[in-house]
């Protein structure tokens, strides 16, 4: 159950809502998601290049570099530009953008999605380079800039951390 102005709201069935609320989850089973996309050689051997087809980057907005799903800035990113490309003029207004030969990225990397419907909203973002990542999921539709920030401020605290041995920590 989500809220939606203060009051219960449930996901309404309607047309494409398959599509749209096509991922139900808890933050531990995707927080897990982000950790394989972290460490994707962890997986089972023939996931790591599944995983890593999905960082590949194919289109650019600006710094936002568009992938299969997961958004990606280069790290470290200014909060302004994470904000700008999670803005809603670049989610609703037509954006000028440029074809990218598919290509891995070759520098540290922010891979972020935000999600929502009426009633929830979600925001994921990871470095793999820094081996961190979070999940925020709430049961009512914060604003994505709300969620932006809230979560670069996270991100930029536990990405300044001594690097950890990544046979010991856990992102």
């Amino acid at each position: 159950m989500g809220y939606l102005d203060g009051k219960p709201h449930q996901a309404s069935p309607g047309p494409f809502d398959a599509e749209t609320y096509g991922i139900k989850t808890t933050a531990a089973d995707l927080i897990r998601f982000v950790q394989a996309n972290i460490d994707p050689n962890s997986l089972e051997p023939a996931l790591p290049q599944a995983v890593a087809a999905t960082h590949v980057g194919y289109f650019q907005a600006g710094t936002l570099v568009q992938g299969l799903g997961w958004e990606q800035y280069p790290w470290p990113v200014s909060r302004e530009a994470l904000l700008g490309g999670n803005s809603d003029e670049m989610i609703g207004d037509p954006t000028p953008v440029v074809a990218l030969a598919p290509h891995a990225p070759t520098s540290p990397r922010l891979y972020d999605k935000t999600g929502s419907t009426g009633g929830f909203g979600a925001y994921v973002a990871f470095i793999p380079s820094r081996r961190v990542g979070l999940v925020m999921l709430a049961n009512t539709n914060y604003p994505i800039p709300a969620r932006v920030e809230a979560a670069y401020a996270i991100l930029q605290q536990l990405a300044s951390l001594p690097d950890r041995d990544p046979q010991t920590a856990a992102p």
